[in-house]
Parts: structure tokens; sequence; C-alpha cells
């Protein structure tokens, strides 16, 4: 039987990243667009460390998941490379036609 196609959000790709940390309400706290061809895995492995050096203890995190959460002390917070600018508002649905060039 063939295997399915597994999705990676690390894989390589031309498509825009974001990396990302948030905190536990999901407010965005820092992000930076990512380079065209950047080694997504070892941008999210380095923040690993980072944070560990700092003190932080790492929580749970996933292979398939392109995010890890962390804490220290009472803070807690979710680092991961994102698809979408978390700069920017989300749009649903149809949403982005309802917007007029005069508002």
């Amino acid at each position: 039987m063939p295997r399915r196609n597994v999705y990676d959000p690390l894989e390589p790709t031309a498509e825009p990243r974001w990396y990302v940390v948030r905190d536990r309400l999901s407010r965005v706290l820092e992000s930076r667009a990512l380079p065209t061809g950047t080694n997504l895995k070892r941008v999210l492995v380095a923040a690993m460390v980072e944070r560990i050096d700092a003190g932080w203890h790492l929580g749970e995190f996933g292979s398939r998941g392109g995010s890890f959460f962390c804490t220290k002390g009472s803070e807690r917070c979710q680092v991961g490379i994102e698809a979408s600018d978390p700069g920017r508002p989300i749009g649903y649905g149809a949403s982005h036609l309802t917007e007029s060039p005069d508002r």
C-alpha cells in the first residue's frame, strides 16, 4: 500500500515564512520575516537552544508542528514558524471583498 504524503511545515519553500513568538494568549511578542530559502528546521532548533540557554524549560513540541512551547516561572510562550504575516489582519472568507478603497 503506498504511503500518503505527510505535510512538514519546516520543509524548504519559496513561500514566505515568519519566525513568531506568542504569549499564552496568542499575542505576538516578537516576529520577523525569514528570507526565502532559510533552513526552517535550523531556525526552530536554534530558537530552542536560545530559550534553553536563557533559562526557559521546553514544553510540548512536535516534529510536524513547526512550533514549540516553553515556560519560565509563570511565563509561557509559543515559538514557531508561520506561513502568514502575523502583522497583517486575518481575513475570513470573502471579507476582503467588503473593503473599500475609501475606508
